[in-house]
């Protein structure tokens, strides 16, 4: 007997014990069996959330007809970049200012009236969100620090702040040195048995006339914490040096990595992605660099280079990489001349990290992407590429390497990669990934335009959901807005683009974007967050001191 034959309620049984991905294929292959799922809350949640790459929250109080307006409300926002609040700051221009988590932190040098000395002034906001219960107070923070912050990482889960600095050692060495704090208190964090980690870079001395020092990244994952710092020699050009430190006990991990273009993401609590640019003579993957330490000096000496590559590390038990346990993701041969080389951060929440008490869905973190973008020089672009290109792979595809090394062509995996082609003006800067979106903006004088691409795998099917007659989608709010379908190889994806008035940066979280325009000493933010509410708002950011 054929299942389609059955009465309703069967039928409607079978289908109640389905999962959202399995639900939304059932979906597909029946316009009746669409037809009875439309017709339920229950139901239509979840397929929803299959549809928008979504996963439902941990008993969650609502029901689902509630969670549902919530969902549909989200999904459209970001699809038509239509926020729900605009939550505003205006601050004289922080020394660093950024987004980490569900938290916007800005730290200044202010004079200590009581010392007469100069300290430096750490500012916490929590950002508002509709995917969780509204809160009676978004929480503000404010600490006083004895030093300047140059980086900032945040894991509420854990109430871990970890903050970075960087000073010259009594040997002369420039030291990076990291902090790890209770983030309500800003004192030593309980579970660290040490307050600090001192990083100790291969650099002495005093920096030459144009070169500088910074730190690039911190990256937070259960017990480990990633640190790269980068010595910049010309613009663009220089060394990175990459670390890994267990919080708990203090100590860092043996191996360090280092290259010129270098970049990271801790996968899991056993996996370690490194991106480079290995020199010919580069056996150990570490990534490797065309720039030379000398008594007087960093020197560029002239190295032959491989193309780039992604080398998946086992990370055994946080005290250290398994060297005979890595896997290695090739990139054409062509790209040997690449001039630019990074990793995008993914905001959204990893595998195996709770969602906040209470959240109604979140992003699903097995459909989370790798982005990574790629950029030529002008007089060195491979045939079929552009000068400035993202490349979007699922994260699930890199895995913990098994026992012995492994080395993939390109031609073994480019089909788990889409290759999208970016605007290659100047002009497109802050590329940011929350899930399977791509964030960035475009500087246009006074108006700036906002670019969100989805590559979510049923995007398209998201916007005929809201626009079914067409492949495009117009707004003619304050600004206009544009959301198109567009084609990657095999792969379609969603592209909306906004005008904004002028901004100097962008950060994006599951809920917001954030938008940064300095101007004349002054720091204008504005935090556009999307989906719809029950209830009234809770406080902006800008009604806290």
């Amino acid at each position: 007997m054929s299942l389609f034959r059955l009465s309703y309620d069967p039928l409607y049984n079978i289908i109640e014990e389905l999962d959202p991905i399995s639900l939304l294929h059932f979906c597909k292959s029946s316009r009746h069996i669409h037809g009875i799922v439309k017709k339920s809350s229950t139901l239509l949640y979840r397929y929803e959330l299959a549809l928008s790459g979504m996963k439902d929250g941990i008993a969650s109080s609502y029901s689902p007809h509630a969670r549902l307006d919530l969902l549909l409300g989200y999904k459209k926002g970001w699809l038509t970049l239509n926020w729900t609040a605009q939550d505003s700051l205006c601050i004289d221009t922080p020394t660093i200012v950024g987004v980490s988590g569900r938290f916007l932190y800005y730290a200044s040098e202010s004079p200590d009236p009581h010392a007469g000395l100069f300290q430096w002034s750490l500012h916490i906001y929590e950002l508002r969100s509709y995917r969780i219960p509204r809160l009676d107070k978004l929480q503000y923070c404010k600490f006083n620090v004895p030093f300047e912050i140059r980086k900032v990482a945040i894991d509420a889960a854990q109430n871990l702040l970890v903050l970075a600095e960087l000073r010259l050692s009594s040997q002369g060495a420039i030291t990076a040195t990291l902090h790890f704090l209770d983030m309500w208190t800003c004192q030593q964090h309980p579970q660290a048995r040490n307050l600090h980690f001192h990083f100790q870079t291969d650099w002495w001395g005093t920096l030459p006339p144009g070169h500088r020092v910074s730190v690039e990244r911190v990256q937070i994952y259960g017990i480990m914490v990633g640190l790269s710092v980068r010595r910049e020699v010309e613009e663009g050009e220089g060394i990175t040096e990459l670390a890994l430190v267990n919080w708990h006990t203090g100590n860092g991990l043996p191996e360090r990595f280092t290259g010129d273009l270098l970049s990271f993401d801790i996968l899991s609590d056993s996996c370690l992605m490194v991106l480079s640019h290995p020199d010919e003579d580069d056996e150990d993957d570490s990534g490797g660099s065309p720039w030379e330490q000398s008594s007087d000096g960093l020197y560029l000496y002239e190295h032959g280079k491989r193309s780039p590559q992604i080398t998946i590390h086992h990370i055994h038990d946080g005290r250290g990489l398994r060297s005979a346990r890595a896997i290695s993701y090739d990139f054409p041969e062509s790209w040997k001349a690449i001039s630019f080389l990074r990793i995008c951060p993914n905001t959204s929440l990893k595998p195996n990290v709770a969602p906040p008490s209470g959240t109604f869905f979140h992003f699903d973190p097995s459909q989370r992407a790798t982005v990574i973008l790629v950029e030529f020089p002008s007089h060195s672009i491979p045939a079929g590429c552009s000068k400035k290109m993202a490349l979007v792979i699922k994260e699930s595809l890199f895995q913990p390497p098994s026992p012995g090394d492994k080395v993939l062509s390109w031609e073994e995996w480019q089909d788990h990669c889409t290759v999208i082609h970016l605007p290659d003006d100047s002009e497109a800067h802050a590329f940011e990934v929350v899930g399977r979106k791509l964030v960035f903006f475009q500087s246009a004088g006074v108006v700036s335009r906002l670019h969100v691409l989805d590559f979510n795998d049923y995007a398209a099917e998201c916007l005929r959901s809201i626009a079914p007659r067409s492949s495009t989608l117009s707004c003619h709010g304050e600004w206009a807005t544009t959301s198109k379908i567009f084609k990657a190889g095999a792969t379609d994806f969603i592209g909306t683009s906004t005008s904004v008035l002028s901004i100097t940066w962008v950060n994006a979280t599951e809920d917001a974007v954030v938008l940064y325009n300095e101007h004349e000493g002054k720091t204008d933010i504005r935090v556009r967050t999307f989906g719809n509410t029950l209830q009234q708002a809770a406080p902006s950011v800008s009604q806290y001191p």
